[in-house]
């Protein structure tokens, strides 16, 4: 009988609790590879949290925060593609995305150098566009102004599409930003 992977395993040896063989894990990720990674946007490895990871300084944001800025950023979405058969930058057929909404050269040369280097597929390259502009429109909420994606928005989408911690500033409100347009 083929046993399935315990889903315990952690890069910290100390948490990881895995009771799986070596060669169990590595057959779980050849399965997990090829078309079914390509069709996931975000990868997240996320660690359990410890009294050490609380920073009693840093105020908690709520759900409710949260959900507002999801809501405005769509609500960008919706205005952008008002007239249109969709909605959302998820659902922006790749043809239309690059010749209505193409990125800039800056920006699309480091999605062309992943895709050259091997390490993005075509069909990743789409979705790391389509996942810039989501990117920009959280920022554009945070920051209270227009943006479109750019080298930091599309470095900011291969990042969360391969696992790669997040450079947080990224998300943060700049100094004077409120009310600016």
């Amino acid at each position: 009988m083929r046993r399935l992977a315990c889903g315990n395993w952690t890069r910290a040896a100390r948490s990881n609790h895995c009771t799986c063989a070596e060669t169990a894990r590595r057959a779980y990720r050849a399965r997990m590879s090829g078309p079914i990674v390509d069709r996931i946007d975000i990868v997240r490895h996320v660690r359990p949290g410890s009294p050490a990871s609380d920073d009693p300084f840093r105020p908690v944001e709520s759900s409710a925060e949260v959900r507002e800025r999801v809501a405005a950023a769509r609500a960008r979405q919706r205005e952008r593609f008002a007239g249109r058969s969709w909605r959302l930058n998820a659902h922006v057929p790749s043809p239309r995305l690059k010749d209505t909404w193409p990125l800039p050269a800056p920006a699309q040369q480091l999605i062309d150098a992943e895709v050259l280097a091997g390490r993005l597929s075509a069909r990743g390259a789409v979705r790391v566009h389509r996942l810039a502009w989501t990117v920009a429109d959280v920022r554009s909420v945070r920051t209270g102004r227009d943006l479109e994606p750019g080298v930091d928005e599309v470095a900011t989408a291969l990042r969360l599409r391969s696992g790669q911690p997040l450079d947080l500033a990224m998300f943060q409100q700049r100094p004077g930003a409120e009310g600016a347009a």
